[in-house]
């Protein structure tokens, strides 16, 4: 079985919801692809990308949890809608989520992260209440691979460290990324052994 169709099996079974960071994931971002080739695949859109609200992000992502509910959710997250994540399982607002697929997310709490975020500092120090997968860079300009360690440690889900690969998205091998699609089955079967 290709890929893709090991991914359009899991389509089937759960709705995909797409937590993008700062600014919204563009035109060439692994998010927008992956949405494009699976369209059963949702964004979570947020009304303000450039000045993140943690309150506003994570009410806006429950809203969307209880939209698709029909089906048991997996989350996909890059960035801070990783940071997100952490949050909103913090104040009880995963409900319906079966499984999280954490990607590249950001040292939060270090001096220089983007000012125009509110409300995400501190972030909750929280085993996660629900399987998840995180994916880390070794060279990601804004998580020091230890720090995403910490983080592995803390939240209680695997760390899959992908080399050195800056922040997940960007580059051309990011547009399908394949690697990605292939660590999001592996995992998706780890739920259902």
């Amino acid at each position: 079985m290709t890929l893709n169709n090991a991914l359009r099996k899991y389509t089937e079974k759960y709705q995909f919801l797409n937590v993008p960071g700062i600014g919204d994931s563009g035109e060439t971002h692994w998010h927008t692809n992956w949405e494009k080739s699976f369209p059963e695949i949702k964004r979570v859109i947020q009304k303000d990308w450039e000045n993140p609200d943690r309150e506003a992000w994570v009410k806006n992502l429950e809203t969307y949890i209880q939209k698709y509910s029909e089906k048991p959710i997996i989350l996909i997250s890059h960035s801070l809608g990783g940071g997100a994540l952490i949050h909103a399982d913090h104040l009880n607002k995963l409900n319906g989520v079966k499984g999280v697929f954490m990607v590249a997310l950001p040292d939060i709490e270090r001096d220089d992260f983007p000012k125009e975020c509110s409300g995400f500092v501190p972030m909750p120090q929280i085993k996660f209440s629900i399987p998840g997968i995180m994916v880390s860079s070794e060279n990601d300009e804004w998580c020091a691979i230890e720090v995403a360690e910490k983080w592995s440690d803390c939240l209680g889900i695997p760390l899959i460290n992908i080399g050195k690969k800056d922040h997940i998205c960007g580059a051309k091998e990011f547009e399908i990324w394949e690697e990605g699609k292939e660590l999001l089955v592996n995992f998706l079967d780890s739920l259902n052994d």
